[in-house]
């Protein structure tokens, strides 16, 4: 992607359903510090889960035509393959009322104010400034797990990087990273105001054709895992951090997820 490339028809289109996956956390609003947000039950550790049944299921395959179809999800363990985002297979179990859309992107209550989900991600550049986004420069992020955890914490715009952990997801080592926008941040003067929305633009995903936006009053999770070397990149968010329902919900589903080998 051009580090000043506009944003037309198609790409705003696919620019306010990425926004979409977040603005539900926006809307119900969360802690202001990263303690309190812990406090609420937020996803901590997603670690590899139970061993998934033989009898797996297959992720529907999508359909270019219904473009932003939300696909409903049975209850059960899926077999979800590599893929342009994702640098290896991974199992997952859904319980019922989950769907998927592009084939890739999973929530539960999805386009409502408590939409709560994730999507695995190939990341390899980020944008220098959140604030100025797509309106200023991209920084290349080179191969392995460091280098994005460190352009992701150097990367200047107003957003606070909170909860720096490790953890374990999916059977491999990762590194957690929780990202909020101040409470009395200006957003006015940044990119996203151009387009009618308030939030800072973190990274343009080529691969997934995916625009990562931090809103308002959301925290947003990024995991960078290490995949026998590789690195890959789950980002969660809840809509409606003070339901326990939810966050058990979806913790429960991250520590499903088993990375293959």
């Amino acid at each position: 992607m051009s580090t000043n490339q506009s944003v037309g028809t198609t790409s705003m289109r696919r620019l306010a359903l990425a926004v979409g996956l977040l603005v539900a956390a926006g809307l119900s609003g969360c802690a202001d510090d990263a303690d309190t947000a812990e406090a609420a039950g937020r996803p901590t550790s997603p670690s590899a889960g139970t061993s998934a049944s033989s009898a797996l299921l297959s992720i529907p395959e999508w359909n270019g035509q219904d473009e932003g179809a939300q696909v409903p999800l049975g209850s059960g363990t899926y077999a979800v393959p590599s893929s342009p985002w994702s640098v290896a297979g991974f199992r997952v179990t859904f319980p019922a009322g989950w769907t998927v859309q592009y084939g890739h992107v999973y929530a539960q209550h999805s386009d409502q104010p408590d939409e709560f989900g994730f999507y695995a991600v190939v990341v390899d550049e980020i944008f220098t400034d959140a604030c100025r986004g797509e309106g200023g420069t991209t920084q290349a992020v080179g191969p392995g797990v460091d280098a994005l955890i460190t352009a992701l914490l150097d990367q200047k715009g107003g957003a606070l990087k909170t909860n720096v952990t490790d953890t374990i997801f999916g059977g491999y080592p990762a590194t957690r990273i929780d990202l909020r926008i101040p409470k009395h941040a200006d957003l006015d003067r940044c990119q996203m105001a151009e387009y009618g929305f308030a939030g800072l633009q973190v990274w343009y995903s080529e691969p997934a054709d995916k625009y990562f936006v931090l809103l308002p009053g959301a925290v947003a999770t990024v995991y960078v895992v290490d995949v026998e070397g590789e690195r890959q990149v789950f980002l969660t968010q809840v809509g409606n951090p003070h339901s326990q329902t939810d966050l058990a919900e979806l913790q429960t589903v991250l520590e499903s997820i088993e990375i293959e080998e």
